[in-house]
């Protein structure tokens, strides 16, 4: 079994697969640890691997060699157009400030709108393309404080598990993810777990920062034992 971590370049679920016996791979655009495998961008092997399947072409891909048999893929899908903040953006609040509805304020939205448009066009060819390449997919991706996510409500693909707080189970942020899974049923292996007591209420904290957005060894080795370990 081969595991193919998408946007992502920290390693920490990498090594974890890699420790129990998996070749793990990291893909992204960026190399800041010094972790990542293949570097490559992903929305171009996105954009290329639809064409295959939709007019027929014969781009070689990251995908083309994948199978349902021998390949998984955890995808930490970019978030900056589908969480909280943004949808605070559109609404003109900014650092606990309502601005202005003026000249400026509506090119920016209009900008950002397009912006959100373009990551929800790659995010439905990426579920397209696990779809019909039957690859075992997992999807992460930061759940709403509320319950109008933008990709609960218009994701084709049903959310599969709702983590309500990931510091339970050993990460060191109090954050609530939502995970969508593509031809793998996400059932949960309850067990005992190592948690990580030394964690911080991201809500007190807004902004979307580097360390708030890394998840810990402790969450990552938990997460295989709760979904994986039994399933592949």
């Amino acid at each position: 079994m081969q595991f193919h971590l998408l946007f992502e370049q920290s390693g920490t679920f990498k090594n974890v697969l890699k420790n129990q016996g998996f070749n793990a791979y990291d893909y992204d655009i960026l190399n800041d640890y010094s972790q990542t495998d293949i570097q490559i961008d992903l929305f171009q092997e996105i954009e290329k691997e639809f064409e295959n399947l939709i007019d027929n072409k014969k781009n070689i891909t990251i995908f083309t060699n994948m199978t349902s048999e021998n390949d998984f893929i955890i995808a930490f899908f970019p978030c900056t157009h589908f969480c909280d903040a943004n949808q605070l953006q559109y609404r003109l609040w900014n650092a606990g400030k309502k601005l202005d509805f003026n000249n400026k304020s509506v090119v920016r939205l209009l900008k950002r709108n397009n912006e959100r448009a373009r990551y929800f066009d790659l995010y439905l060819k990426f579920c397209f393309i696990c779809k019909t390449k039957k690859i075992r997919t997992i999807i992460e991706n930061p759940a709403s404080s509320g319950n109008k996510n933008y990709l609960v409500m218009f994701s084709p693909i049903d959310l599969s598990y709702y983590e309500k707080d990931r510091s339970l189970f050993g990460d060191s942020f109090k954050k609530a993810t939502n995970y969508f899974s593509i031809n793998f049923d996400m059932k949960e292996n309850f067990m005992m777990f190592d948690r990580n007591y030394n964690v911080k209420n991201i809500e007190k904290d807004r902004h979307c920062t580097k360390t708030r957005s890394e998840i810990s060894t402790l969450y990552a080795e938990n997460f295989y034992k709760r979904f994986l370990e039994n399933r592949i």
